[in-house]
């Protein structure tokens, strides 16, 4: 499935956008060129419950759940799925957060390639999301459920722009 930014965002209603340009190591470029990273997407969602935001923490780095966007899946689907992978919640998709789109730059070369990342909004389902989040892949060291936005938070002014948008 192949899509742009401009056409996932005229899908919802006025999404927070981000976009970013990063220098990396051509090691790293060359890994993210092999992996298909070009013009591919990641999915996660920001699922909030009882004014707290679900958090997954993976490798001493908290973040909201979320993942690859894999083949013949939509967007919404993705987080769905992501969400559940990582912490075992059911949730329901309620509309578009935010969209990331990040050039990774071979440093030395300028040789670029893009990803995006869709942040959808998610309500939990089920009768005790609370007590049933817990880490569900062998990733994630934790899962908690916050007030606040941790200082080690991957994205963390998005995540904080997030926040105070929708809770």
């Amino acid at each position: 499935m192949s899509f742009s930014p401009e056409e996932l965002a005229a899908r919802y209603d006025a999404p927070l956008r981000k976009r970013g340009r990063t220098e990396i190591p051509a090691e790293r470029f060359e890994k993210g060129i092999e992996r298909g990273d070009d013009g591919a997407w990641g999915v996660g969602a920001l699922v909030v419950h009882g004014g707290r935001a679900l958090f997954v923490r993976e490798n001493g780095t908290w973040l909201l759940p979320g993942g690859r966007l894999e083949a013949n899946e939509s967007p919404a689907a993705g987080a769905r799925r992501e969400v559940r992978e990582e912490t075992g919640l059911e949730v329901s998709i309620e509309g578009l957060g935010a969209i990331a789109e990040q050039t990774f730059v071979r440093a030395g070369t300028g040789e670029s390639y893009e990803f995006y990342f869709a942040t959808f909004l998610g309500e939990p389902r089920g009768p005790d999301p609370v007590a049933d989040a817990e880490p569900n892949d062998g990733a994630i060291d934790a899962v908690a459920w916050r007030h606040d936005v941790p200082e080690n938070t991957f994205d963390r002014e998005l995540v904080t722009r997030l926040l105070e948008a929708y809770v």
